[in-house]
């Protein structure tokens, strides 16, 4: 395993960091590569711009060793075509790069996610497949894909694995349905309120909705790698749910009743709590006094607004081997307020 090289791109990020772990508990070399001066793991750890090929090009003797990449570098842009054009220049920056570097490349595994399906327009075919057609474009991810084809004639193969929501350890991040569960709930205990589902009654009763943790999305980048897995995949816990069965079980860890679903603009009422929150950090000696470092309230808004189900199917993945998607979804949310805890992230 000492000739396997992983160079993992946005390792700072929940998805970045799981797939850090993973490939460090197999024992693997491990490179991460970020904008930030210090990264995550003991590893070596590249200080670059994915846009600038510059300051990529000038890293030759620490991109050389590498065999294989793990891609999840993002740069939202509210602009789909900007977002694409910039995230398919990224990409294929980092991989000219490792090719100038001298570099054995062997594959690529890279994230896409839900908004491949089009999770981000609220309604898709549902449950996806792989092989469903695409939404109209642009997507940044359709980019990365065609990318990762048009490299198949150099010999470079490649794994896209497609979690839905992930639940797990990030702080600053736009997409982090966990710890806003985490912050939410500590809020309402706080001022003395149920803890209501924050979006309509259609969307806690009817939708079905999966969500993926940071453990199974860790094993399935490391078995992509260690297994030469080709092509895409849906990633979830493994089990699909309504909110109304695992709402009531968040509101007794937080020791609130669970009232009634309320539709209310999370990104609103945390950004007016501000003050209670660092009150409540400062008094608690919680490591984060600033809510926008735990979570952001609009994804909160999108997420728990969805009233049509959002649901991946996960046989193609289970068929090839696969064997991580065995978790029940509560149990994982449960774990992550514990871990958020334990962390002194809430009280």
């Amino acid at each position: 395993m000492s000739a396997q090289h992983v160079l993992i791109a946005g390792a700072q990020g929940v998805v970045g960091l799981a797939a850090l772990d993973a490939f460090q508990n197999a024992g693997w070399t491990i490179s991460t590569l970020s904008r930030a001066p210090k990264g995550p793991g003991s590893g070596t750890h590249i200080s670059a711009d994915l846009l600038d090929t510059e300051s990529l090009n000038s890293q030759g003797n620490a991109l050389k060793g590498v065999t294989h990449l793990f891609y999840a570098a993002l740069k939202p842009n509210p602009d789909p075509g900007i977002e694409a054009d910039e995230n398919a220049a990224m990409l294929e920056n980092l991989v000219s790069a490792l090719r100038k570097s001298g570099a054995s490349l062997q594959r690529l595994i890279f994230i896409q996610g839900g908004k491949v399906y089009g999770a981000h327009l609220g309604v898709y075919k549902t449950p996806a497949r792989e092989d469903d057609s695409r939404h109209f474009p642009p997507n940044l991810y359709f980019r990365h894909e065609d990318f990762a084809r048009s490299q198949e004639r150099e010999g470079l193969k490649w794994t896209a694995l497609r979690p839905d929501i992930v639940i797990g350890h990030s702080l600053g991040s736009s997409m982090n349905l966990g710890n806003l569960i985490g912050l939410y709930g500590a809020l309402c205990r706080e001022t003395k309120t149920a803890m209501q589902f924050p979006g309509p009654e259609a969307a806690y009763r009817n939708a079905l909705v999966n969500i993926v943790s940071t453990e199974v999305l860790g094993e399935a980048a490391l078995w992509a790698a260690e297994k030469d897995v080709d092509g895409a995949f849906n990633i979830t816990n493994g089990d699909v749910f309504r909110w109304c069965h695992v709402w009531p079980r968040l509101a007794e860890w937080f020791g609130l009743d669970v009232g009634e679903p309320q539709p209310i603009s999370l990104a609103q009422r945390v950004h007016a709590l501000k003050p209670v929150w660092a009150q409540l950090a400062t008094r608690e000696g919680l490591a984060e006094t600033d809510t926008d470092r735990l979570a952001f309230g609009g994804f909160g808004d999108f997420i728990f607004h969805v009233e049509k189900d959002a649901i991946f199917d996960v046989t193609k993945a289970r068929q090839a081997g696969f064997p991580g998607m065995m978790r029940r979804s509560d149990d994982v949310l449960l774990a992550h307020l514990n871990r958020m805890r334990e962390r002194k992230l809430i009280p």
